[in-house]
């Protein structure tokens, strides 16, 4: 049994994670949360990005994206940009690091196996982490918004990444993507071989693999990155269950490149869950009045479809806000503020969500 399935089958913590303090940043539709975790002893901070998308059927999700270290205070408002431009799935962004105040932990939560630095033992504290991300925090935030299980993402960067690439070794499926940049090769020496063994076990995880071109050459260790990333690179690649995209920026030092890193990794991973083709044609009055009406939802809910500006549709479930939806096809719109794509036919029209879908018949006009 590997380390992590030994700390996954120990008995189950009491209390798993308590909130200390929460605070809502409305102007950002985020939440900020410290949370204790009972199994590793430490607060953690835990800010909740929402995207613009609004849950529009009974039952539908939203991806969710955890990122380690914080997300350097990136992350979040760069998915709301790229999802709100229908570049990505609208996805639920929760950015994770230690909380202020609290011992250091980075090298001990990061690393799965010990590494000596300068004669010093350090880290292998990352099981018992990735105990506490699978096992405490995710069901804590699938239970608290519509984070879709089966379509989260782990995004981590240097010690982050070795510590994303663990997990993806110990459990391939874990998550639906992953992104891992500038791996810190030395902090676990064995640790492409593990990926290269898991990826047999994969059922079709998206991995996004990155490394600054540049990175630092003046520190042997990271030197390495380069070699790191060319033999994970080897490792993921033209496996039947992995769809990969690795890239190199070139010029780049081990910071500069992170926000491209998050913007292309976020739109790899996580591509809009229709396909797309939304180039802007006002739609004549005929087609507008063709799709305009009332319609039932199988709830009892009433939907109202009317012409908005610009000549689009306006769609409204009784006193909800009411949201826009774009041409995407013949009888076909998407409406990125709800991630639906949407379908109309003689007798009413269908909407599809992730993890839900609902019909609505046409009623006839008063």
């Amino acid at each position: 049994m590997s380390i992590v399935l030994a700390v996954l089958a120990s008995a189950a913590v009491a209390n798993p994670l308590a909130v200390v303090s929460e605070a809502s940043i409305s102007e950002q539709n985020a939440t900020r949360l410290i949370v204790h975790s009972d199994r590793l002893g430490r607060n953690y901070e835990v800010s909740v990005q929402l995207p613009d998308a609004k849950v529009f059927l009974a039952g539908q999700k939203l991806a969710a994206i955890y990122v380690l270290d914080g997300g350097y205070e990136l992350a979040g408002s760069n998915s709301v940009f790229l999802s709100g431009r229908a570049m990505m799935a609208p996805a639920i962004v929760v950015s994770l690091r230690l909380a202020s105040g609290q011992p250091a932990s980075r090298n001990n939560d990061f690393t799965h196996h010990p590494f000596t630095v300068d004669g010093k033992t350090l880290g292998g504290g990352g099981a018992a982490f990735e105990a506490f991300l699978l096992q405490d925090l995710k069901p804590f935030i699938e239970a608290r918004y519509p984070a879709d299980p089966a379509s989260s993402v782990l995004f981590g960067h240097s010690l982050g990444g070795v510590f994303a690439a663990n997990v993806f070794a110990d459990n391939p499926d874990a998550f639906a993507g992953y992104i891992i940049g500038s791996v810190v090769v030395p902090r676990d020496p064995g640790l492409v071989d593990r990926v290269a063994t898991a990826t047999s076990r994969a059922h079709g995880p998206r991995v996004f693999l990155a490394v600054g071109g540049a990175e630092d050459s003046t520190v042997a260790e990271k030197r390495l990155m380069g070699q790191g990333f060319t033999a994970l690179t080897a490792a993921f690649k033209a496996k039947p269950g992995i769809a990969l995209q690795a890239k190199s920026y070139p010029g780049e030092n081990h910071l500069s490149y992170y926000p491209n890193l998050m913007l292309d990794g976020f739109r790899f991973v996580l591509p809009p869950t229709v396909p797309i083709d939304l180039p802007y044609a006002a739609l004549s009055p005929e087609t507008l009045a063709r799709y305009t009406g009332l319609y039932a939802l199988p709830d009892g809910r009433s939907l109202t479809i009317k012409p908005a500006f610009n000549n689009l549709l306006s769609a409204q479930v009784d006193d909800q806000p009411a949201i826009y939806w774009l041409p995407n096809g013949t009888d076909r719109f998407y409406a990125y503020t709800a991630d639906l794509d949407v379908t109309f036919d003689q007798q009413g029209l269908t909407l599809t969500g992730r993890g839900a879908k609902a019909r609505a018949e046409r009623r006839p006009n008063p």
